[in-house]
């Protein structure tokens, strides 16, 4: 019977223990206030508030810095259309230029071909076994077409340009370019 007694008096010792070393978690456990459940999950809610608030602005901060490079890079880009406008423009001007040039070189021509039609025999000749006959008018057009590509092209202006300009198709005037470069 004594073992009996000190087994209970040995069980409600340890019980005492446990009870004063959790008693914090039993009244939590045990206690009809919720109050202080919720002002931790409130204090909870508010730090994972701060956190979010914190990297919000951090990326606000990223996005703030793309927008200014994006504007710098949007006022280049406009200065950039600005010369471009200026050099069209000027092409513009030099075009209109280059066609009154043209229209200067043709009456030129004109006057060549009647000066070369003077002074050559307008007699047609045979070239070889198989009689072809070479008109020397048509021969001497052929050259000065050939020869005002050639100078077009060294002063810089595109196939599409001379095109215009002299009335030859573009994929002959490539081809006179490139016969010249070999």
């Amino acid at each position: 019977m004594f073992s009996n007694l000190f087994i209970v008096v040995l069980v409600i010792i340890f019980l005492i223990v446990f009870v004063l070393y959790k008693r914090q978690m039993l009244l939590n456990l045990f206690s009809l206030t919720v109050a202080s459940s919720a002002t931790q999950f409130q204090e909870q809610i508010e730090e994972t508030a701060d956190v979010v608030i914190q990297r919000l602005e951090e990326k606000i901060r990223c996005l703030e810095d793309i927008l200014l490079a994006a504007d710098v890079k949007i006022a280049g880009l406009d200065k950039k259309i600005m010369m471009a406008e200026k050099l069209l423009d000027e092409e513009i001007k030099d075009d209109h230029l280059f066609r009154k040039l043209s229209n200067f070189s043709e009456k030129k021509k004109e006057e060549n071909i009647e000066i070369f039609s003077h002074q050559l025999n307008p007699i047609q000749e045979p070239i070889d076994k198989n009689d072809k006959v070479i008109d020397n008018d048509k021969e001497i057009m052929r050259n000065h077409k050939r020869s005002s590509v050639l100078a077009l092209a060294e002063q810089g202006y595109s196939s599409v340009e001379i095109a215009k300009t002299t009335g030859i198709s573009k994929s002959e005037i490539i081809l006179l370019l490139q016969l010249h470069k070999k």
